[in-house]
């Protein structure tokens, strides 16, 4: 269904949709559940109601049938969905690091809001650091206007937490290693213009490509660098655990680090050696009391264990509920709804205070630490970005 000139930048009816899309399937799939299940939650403390009209959630897949994690069309085919239905007014989505780049050039053309509980691809909404010019966030929205807003901080600010880490630990020699998707090899790149800024030698480092028999050559030419600590920037599928192991018997006293990807993986890659890792989510533990309620009322509704990464789905919703209630009387404002939700303010949440851009960021600069063992991860405590780091050339 196609959408008019006339419902081009409103929605229609006394019913508004909000579109999310997430990954039912992959090593993301478990986390897109809990946030899946904070969102839904959100909605039903609102009775499904905000600024005098009914608010259904229109849930979407952004995964193949066996997939290891998004897939790029799914996700431009959930955009397109959500835009093409004249009752949509928000998207939540996309989950992973670097899947909000498809969704939002197509969700901003029609001015459509999109809060990501989990994408910090910095390019979305800063140029990146050290990248080539004409490659940051202007070529994501086609309106000329900002309609994105992320919960988490940037994967710069994640690269310059985990070379801050390992430098903290005395590391003076850096290897940093990736897999082929965007979100190792950006992240990869980033680390390596954090660790220039805080004065850590980033050798050269190495791709990973998805053939366990090159691992052991791999790990050897890793080993010939001479590194202090390894940070692996890639996803935790199945063969990340047979590399971090080659990598782990050719250099035995050598730290391993990891980012996000690697430390919400769900199973656990096989063979896994003990591994440093961040990400936003902080342990339950580090919450308020209300953070800690609603996650035990989602896991009694479930019946099982549910992650912190609940709350930044509860989040989302209600910044998009409290957007539409904003934009009263006329919540029906596609434009007026994403002006609300990214007006410059400082939020009280269930996520902590925090406070929103302009430009579509949080003010957030810390990342949980974890280590991790198997499906175990074990609470090393906040850690921050380096403020070396993040000092504007």
């Amino acid at each position: 269904m196609g959408c008019s000139s006339a419902s081009k930048d409103r929605a229609a009816g006394t019913t508004l949709s909000v579109y999310m899309s997430l990954p039912h399937e992959g090593v993301s799939a478990r986390t897109a559940g809990d946030v899946a299940a904070g969102a839904r939650l959100a909605l039903a403390d609102a009775s499904a109601h905000a600024g005098g009209k009914h608010v259904r959630l229109v849930q979407l897949d952004s995964s193949k049938p066996g997939a290891v994690t998004w897939d790029p069309s799914l996700v431009e085919k959930n955009a397109k969905q959500a835009v093409d239905d004249p009752t949509a007014i928000a998207y939540i989505g996309e989950l992973d690091s670097g899947a909000s780049a498809i969704s939002v050039p197509v969700t901003n053309d029609r001015q459509i809001l999109q809060v990501s509980p989990d994408d910090g691809l910095t390019s979305l909404t800063r140029d990146e650091p050290g990248a080539a010019l004409l490659t940051g966030p202007a070529r994501y929205y086609p309106s000329g206007k900002r309609t994105f807003l992320r919960l988490v901080p940037t994967d710069y600010a994640q690269a310059a937490t985990l070379v801050g880490w390992a430098r903290a630990r005395g590391a003076k020699r850096i290897a940093l290693v990736q897999d082929e998707r965007l979100f190792g090899r950006a992240l990869a790149e980033q680390a390596r213009f954090a660790a220039l800024r805080l004065h850590v030698l980033a050798t050269d480092g190495a791709e990973a490509h998805d053939d366990p028999t090159t691992y052991p050559a791999l790990a050897e030419k890793l080993a010939q660098q001479r590194p202090d600590a390894v940070i692996y920037t890639g996803l935790g599928d199945s063969h990340s655990g047979a590399l971090l192991a080659a990598i782990r018997r050719e250099l035995p006293g050598v730290p391993l680090y990891g980012g996000s990807a690697l430390a919400t993986a769900s199973p656990p890659p096989a063979a896994l050696p003990p591994i440093a890792v961040v990400k936003p989510a902080l342990a339950l533990s580090a919450y308020g009391p209300r953070a800690r309620r609603l996650v035990a009322r989602i896991a009694r509704e479930r019946g099982g264990p549910v992650g912190p990464e609940a709350l930044y789905g509860y989040e989302a919703m209600r910044i998009v509920l409290e957007a539409i209630a904003e934009a009263r009387p006329d919540a029906g404002d596609r434009a007026a709804v994403a002006r609300a939700a990214l007006t410059p303010r400082t939020r009280e949440s269930v996520l902590g205070r925090y406070r929103i851009s302009a430009a579509g960021d949080v003010s957030t600069t810390r990342f949980g630490g974890y280590r991790r063992t198997g499906a175990r991860l074990a609470w090393e405590g906040v850690r921050a970005v380096p403020g070396a780091a993040m000092t504007r050339p």
